[in-house]
């Protein structure tokens, strides 16, 4: 078929030449037949048509047998070209393949390799993210850092511009000023241009350049630090000022520079002088605490014998003057103690509203008639009437005094200015006024004169006890320095201005108090009463003159001379025994010791104390110990009385 296909004329040929054969094969063998069977009658054509048609059948078949064979020997031929095609073409299809494995083999290394490069990328990646992340911790720490250095810097510029110390930076040697702080602009009074890029030398705010020379040898020999170099140094003005110094040797953009520190040490200096002042005042107290005991209890003596004397004694007597004399002389005594407790600061205050003018008026009052016509006196009352806390006799007594030496400054005559005025404190004044009190409000008491004036020098010592610029027998150097006590003892302070020839003004201030005074008694009044006294003390003197005055105001007394016998009497006695007037000091038992022995004997036991000594600090103990009272010697018949019968519980008025 596919040769008939591919070549249709000869397929035509052939298709006619076998019907041919077949008809001329298919006549013979029908005439052949048909002689055989039976004798031909006549020409048959469709015998002929037949054998012919079976000739060309069998030609045909022959003839596509031949061609069958050449074509197979064709198709052997053409299927062994294409076998050794074939081959050839699966050899190439082999070397093909092994390239192509090769290829593979390559491309799987290569993908292997671009594995491990994508993985290499992926780790690189990763580092590249990590290294990444911290570069932008880093740059956010350093954010923050320079954001903490900026603020340190900010920080360390308001340090340095407002600090209340004083700082400059010097270049060394030459000590040119390289900057400065504000508070050192205003403590030295120049402005920054005026400082800055000149020399300490040249600004001559040494005290001399030997000063400097020694600051800066100190400076580099001792590890490059100095700390507390006390010096005096210069203002612009000229004024001169001590300072303590300290300073570290360091460099700066690398160059050697010093870094100083100065404190101005004026108020260190003056409350160095108050300090050393109260150390001494501490000593004269502590000398004085071992004779007021002994002094007072003479003074109660005298006193309690003047006044008994006195009562025995008729209105005419010509010797009741010298009573009256022996008694004020004891009183007096008795304010002499008070001054020297007052410096000494041991004395006891009353805590009770002052009028101060009504003591400024009283002082005045008494000096219009003791210093003479020739000196002036003049109020000055701003503070409309101003109340204090503390105890009259005493403030109106430190009046007195610095009226007394405001006197003896002015021989010639002058004018002595009392004044007031009420005054708001806080720290910035009370340093302009070199103090140290508590912010609060506080009245001036003015005390000023036309006088002589003081020195320097006589101001540096002016309230040291026994000092006096006085001639021998004319001071004793204690006014000025009981009047700094008693200042004290009110919670005050006292300043001093005065120069040669232009006077001198004294400012007291003392806290203000919202109350009103207790009028001192008109007369003095002794109460009697009745019941058992034991009366405890180690002088004789005051035993004796003790139980008289007591059994004069009705009263039954027992007497012991120490603590230990004190037991014994209340022990013989205790049923008639309703008080105890005890001294606080004695010998072999204490007043403190024998009252605890008592109050185990008899818990309701009421002890009334006495001393000659000022307990600074006892009186409240005792109370506290469940004393119920105490009573300072020396004290006159209308002090005990009263405190004796406010004890019993009972008072009567004769």
């Amino acid at each position: 078929m596919v040769w008939i296909c591919c070549r249709k004329s000869r397929m035509l040929v052939v298709l006619f030449g076998g019907a041919v054969a077949c008809l001329v094969t298919g006549a013979f063998d029908a005439s052949l037949y048909a002689a055989s069977v039976a004798p031909p009658a006549t020409f048959d054509l469709s015998a002929l048509l037949a054998t012919v048609s079976t000739s060309l059948l069998i030609l045909s078949v022959i003839f596509f047998l031949r061609l069958n064979r050449r074509n197979r020997k064709k198709l052997a031929e053409m299927v062994r070209g294409r076998k050794e095609s074939f081959h050839t073409l699966q050899q190439e299809l082999t070397v093909t393949k092994e390239q192509l494995q090769l290829q593979i083999d390559e491309m799987t290394l290569l993908r292997n390799e671009l594995k491990q490069s994508d993985e290499n990328l992926h780790e690189q990646v990763a580092v590249y993210r990590s290294t990444y992340n911290r570069l932008l911790d880093t740059e956010e720490m350093l954010t923050l850092q320079l954001d903490a250095v900026a603020d340190s810097s900010q920080k360390f510029k308001a340090v340095f511009n407002y600090s209340p110390i004083m700082i400059v930076v010097t270049s060394l040697p030459e000590g040119i000023v390289t900057e400065v702080n504000q508070k050192f602009i205003d403590m030295y009074g120049y402005a920054r241009g005026e400082i800055v890029g000149k020399t300490t030398s040249e600004l001559g705010i040494w005290l001399s350049p030997e000063e400097r020379s020694r600051y800066l040898k100190q400076l580099i020999l001792d590890g490059g630090f100095v700390k507390n170099y006390e010096t005096e140094m210069r203002r612009k003005n000229g004024e001169l000022f001590p300072v303590i110094i300290s300073g570290v040797h360091m460099e700066i953009a690398g160059k050697p520079c010093a870094l100083n520190a100065l404190i101005e040490i004026t108020e260190l200096k003056r409350l160095q002088y108050q300090l050393s002042q109260s150390q001494k005042m501490d000593v004269v107290g502590q000398l004085t605490d071992g004779i007021i005991h002994d002094f007072n209890n003479m003074l109660a003596g005298i006193m309690a014998s003047s006044e008994l004397l006195k009562l025995q004694m008729s209105p005419e007597d010509k010797n009741r003057k010298l009573v009256d004399i022996i008694i004020d002389a004891t009183s007096r005594s008795a304010g002499l103690t008070r001054e020297l407790l007052a410096f000494s600061r041991k004395g006891g205050v009353d805590c009770l509203p002052v009028h101060i003018n009504v003591c400024i008026a009283s002082a005045m009052g008494l000096l219009e008639r003791t210093i003479g016509k020739q000196i002036e006196l003049v109020a000055r009352l701003e503070a409309g009437n101003p109340v204090v806390k503390g105890d009259q006799t005493q403030l109106q007594h430190a009046l007195l005094n610095l009226a007394v030496n405001a006197r003896d400054a002015m021989p010639q005559g002058g004018t002595i200015t009392f004044g007031t005025t009420v005054r708001l404190l806080d720290d910035f004044s009370c340093r302009s006024l070199g103090m140290s009190l508590p912010t609060g409000s506080y009245l001036e008491i003015m005390v000023s004169d036309t006088g002589v004036g003081m020195t320097q020098a006589v101001l540096d010592r002016i309230f040291e006890p026994f000092f006096t610029t006085k001639e021998s027998g004319s001071g004793t150097g204690l006014g000025l320095t009981a009047v700094y006590g008693t200042v004290q003892n009110h919670g005050g302070q006292i300043t001093v201005q005065s120069q040669p020839g232009a006077g001198t003004v004294f400012k007291l201030f003392l806290p203000l108090h919202d109350g009103r005074p207790t009028p001192p008694d008109a007369a003095r009044r002794v109460v009697t009463g009745t019941g058992g006294v034991l009366l405890v003390d180690d002088e004789e003197l005051l035993r004796v003159i003790g139980q008289e005055m007591l059994e004069g105001f009705g009263y039954t007394v027992f007497v012991a001379e120490d603590g230990t016998q004190a037991l014994q009497v209340f022990e013989q006695h205790r049923d008639d025994i309703a008080l105890v007037l005890m001294d606080v000091i004695m010998p072999k038992m204490g007043g403190k010791e024998t009252f605890l022995q008592l109050r185990e004997r008899a818990p309701h036991l009421k002890v009334l104390f006495c001393s000659g000594f000022l307990m600074e600090g006892g009186e409240a103990e005792l109370l506290e110990l469940g004393g119920v009272g105490f009573i300072q010697k020396p004290f006159n018949r209308s002090e005990l009385s009263s405190m004796v019968a406010k004890a019993m519980g009972g008072t009567v008025e004769v």
